[in-house]
């Protein structure tokens, strides 16, 4: 079932105010940290890792297949816009490390008797959205998308796989952790700012739209929990050191999150 237009426009208004909150917190913190309430008055507060929220096995396999397959093909229309080689080479790299966790976890797949593109269906209709929300024809916030995007969902899927009661689990944190390519990409954006400093203002807004629907998907995928209730009241001091992550990517660009 699609969401209704006014719907999402709101939610996504909704929490992207509550990551800007959290982001002028996060500024004033020498050490992120991710707590819940106390206990009680005497008790330390209750610590949540995102591990705790793992699903199953198939059902984070047939995602995140998937979610490679889409930043795969958002790699590889980077390439296409591409204005040198040198761009068309690093973003060509980018592409080819995503593909490669793509195929990695679809051998998995098939490997516990399964056919990916059956396993991957139910998760299209989320993941289409916010890539349809997400979709810009300028190619510098595209590849700011690429560059960004990716290392938000690594790091929060690497982080999810941690909880996984499965042998797969040390196989697919190391497959998220890739992050061959993802240095040069920086590099390639700082230089595009660096000859065009009007493209700082632009990307900066871009780059705090992004976290707010990147954040609102992965909310998303923490209902599909087998060991924790999703309470969203709870678990949005989950994210404190995922979006501390991409404070330190935008502030690598010169960016203000």
């Amino acid at each position: 079932m699609r969401y209704p237009v006014y719907a999402l426009r709101a939610a996504r208004r909704r929490y992207t105010g509550d990551v800007f909150e959290w982001m002028k917190k996060l500024r004033k913190q020498t050490t992120p940290t991710r707590r819940l309430g106390s206990r009680d008055a005497g008790d330390d507060a209750v610590r949540v890792e995102l591990a705790e929220f793992a699903p199953g096995i198939m059902p984070f396999l047939g995602l995140t297949a998937y979610l490679q397959l889409e930043l795969y093909e958002a790699s590889a229309r980077a390439v296409g816009g591409a204005p040198t080689l040198q761009a068309k080479d690093v973003l060509a790299r980018v592409a080819g490390v995503t593909l490669s966790k793509h195929q990695r976890l679809t051998d998995e797949i098939r490997r516990r008797g399964h056919e990916p593109h059956v396993l991957m269906t139910p998760f299209t209709p989320v993941i289409d959205r916010y890539i349809e929300r997400i979709e810009v024809p300028d190619w510098h916030q595209h590849v700011l998308s690429v560059y960004l995007v990716g290392g938000l969902f690594d790091g929060f899927f690497a982080s999810l796989a941690g909880g996984l009661k499965d042998s797969y689990r040390s196989d697919a944190i190391a497959i998220l952790t890739e992050s061959a390519g993802r240095d040069e990409l920086r590099e390639l954006l700082a230089a595009e700012i660096a000859a065009d400093p009007a493209l700082a203002n632009r990307l900066a807004l871009w780059g705090r739209r992004l976290v707010g629907d990147t954040l609102l998907v992965s909310r998303d995928v923490l209902s599909l929990s087998e060991r924790r209730a999703f309470v969203a009241s709870e678990v949005e001091p989950v994210f404190t050191e995922l979006i501390a992550d991409h404070i330190r990517r935008m502030d690598g660009l010169g960016l203000t999150a």
